[in-house]
């Protein structure tokens, strides 16, 4: 008997010594919440092996996302099956690991072919000023309107996936996240030709007001969702965020990002880091529309896009590149990045960030698609459908909020899994759970307080 209480009092004291712990030091468990991620992928991506000729190419199918890798280099081919009604946009997302070493001119480079190898459309992406590892996208196009006249037929085509890189960088190999999204005829009668206000578009005013906390995700699929306001998070050197915002037919998008100033840093140039923050517009074909930034020297500094036109079809045939890219609704996506030489003089606890998104002008609800609009489409209740999203963008799945939340107080559903089955005594152990999950429970109540508001 004896023997028996004093066991249970050991599991008792065990237990609540855990539990105290990890609640008095919460500290540590932040800490381990807030070291990097990785990469995010699409939900269920279907891994693949790129070809070294197009003889075995593996075929990619439309509105999924496929993961994959590629060495320095390399050029690599997939299948992509094709007819002759839709426009077509094959996305690759190259994901270089924390801390790999890139260099000025490493690049990804995408260009879908026919079967005769004629170049149907083609992009390509580079670390250019902004060397450090961070995802790069690019994306091979086929228009059916405002494009030209090849690549029109239905049948086989090839995703060329290339990847360029100095004899300096790293020779390990990058992770590959591929796309590949149709999209339908406008219904009707389409515009030929770009609107007049396009060419020359107008900024509105940024939005103003207290900011709301709204932490970024790792890349598109869990890109953190944003309206028409003011947000603040905070980013380390080295790291780079993705936020989207849904834009509707007729809508405008604007977005200032502002850097704080760092608490015994700046004065001098020495201090300062050139192009320190990075700036860039993404469409939901993950396209880049645009692109700025800004040095830092420890001074407070505002990074603000130049004036982008309201969605509309017929932008595809602007001449303006930055118009041309805003012809469909969906998500648009604001990738942001610290330069990791920042941590050299102000060191690596991160620096707050100040996005002003604005989203102007009424929707119009009179655009439509002959057919499935896929990602480029936005919801009656205003929200987007990101391709290949994995539901994480807008605070993830339930049980992701309570693994992360239960990682901040030093907790996992593992432990907490233990507490409520250890040989304690009954109340006891109620009571101890009850309170865990409480404090669980608001926390995860506050992110989704923030999340509905945006």
């Amino acid at each position: 008997m004896e023997r028996r209480g004093t066991g249970r009092w050991t599991g008792r004291r065990a237990l609540w010594g855990l539990a105290a712990g990890s609640l008095l030091l919460p500290a540590q468990g932040a800490h381990a919440a807030e070291e990097p991620r990785p990469y995010v992928f699409a939900s269920g991506a279907q891994r693949v092996e790129g070809a070294e000729a197009r003889s075995g190419a593996q075929e990619l199918n439309s509105g999924s996302t496929y993961r994959s890798s590629i060495g320095p280099g390399r050029t690599l081919y997939y299948a992509v099956e094709l007819d002759s009604d839709s426009s077509v946009y094959a996305s690759a997302v190259a994901v270089p690991r924390f801390g790999t070493e890139v260099a000025y001119g490493d690049r990804i480079a995408v260009t879908l072919q026919d079967q005769e190898g004629n170049t149907c459309g083609s992009d390509k992406a580079s670390f250019g000023t902004a060397d450090y590892a961070a995802p790069l996208a690019a994306t091979a196009e086929r228009l059916i309107d405002g494009g030209g006249t090849r690549c029109r037929e239905t049948g086989t085509y090839f995703v060329v996936v290339q990847r360029g890189s100095a004899d300096d960088s790293s020779r390990a190999a990058w992770d590959l996240e591929l796309s590949l999204a149709a999209e339908p005829r406008l219904a009707g009668s389409p515009p030929t030709e770009a609107p007049a206000e396009a060419q020359d578009p107008v900024d509105p005013p940024p939005p103003t007001g207290a900011p709301q906390g709204a932490e970024g995700g790792t890349g598109f699929n869990d890109a953190r969702l944003l309206g028409h306001g003011v947000w603040q998070d905070r980013v380390r050197p080295g790291r780079t965020r993705f936020y989207r915002v849904p834009v509707g037919w007729g809508q405008q998008l604007s977005a200032q990002v502002e850097l704080e100033g760092a608490k015994g840093g700046g004065g001098g140039v020495l201090s300062s880091v050139p192009k320190a923050l990075n700036v860039s517009v993404h469409n939901p074909a993950r396209t880049t529309v645009t692109s700025a930034g800004e040095s830092y020297r420890g001074d407070p500094v505002t990074t603000a896009l130049e004036p982008l036109a309201a969605v509309a079809y017929e932008n595809r045939y602007a001449a303006r590149p930055e118009t041309k890219q805003m012809r469909f609704p969906g998500s648009y996506y604001l990738k942001v990045s610290l330069d990791p030489k920042l941590r050299e003089q102000y060191g690596e606890a991160g620096l707050a960030l100040t996005l002003r998104v604005g989203v102007t002008g009424e929707r119009k609800t009179d655009v439509a698609y002959e057919g499935d609009a896929g990602p480029f489409r936005v919801t009656e209740d205003g929200t987007d459908a990101p391709v290949g999203g994995s539901g994480g963008g807008s605070g993830g799945a339930d049980g992701g909020d309570a693994d992360a939340d239960a990682a901040a107080f030093g907790l996992g559903r593992g432990v907490l899994s233990v507490v409520a089955t250890a040989g304690i005594g009954t109340g006891t152990g109620l009571v101890l759970v009850l309170v865990l999950w409480t404090l669980l429970a608001r926390r995860i109540a506050a992110r989704r307080t923030a999340d509905e508001s945006a």
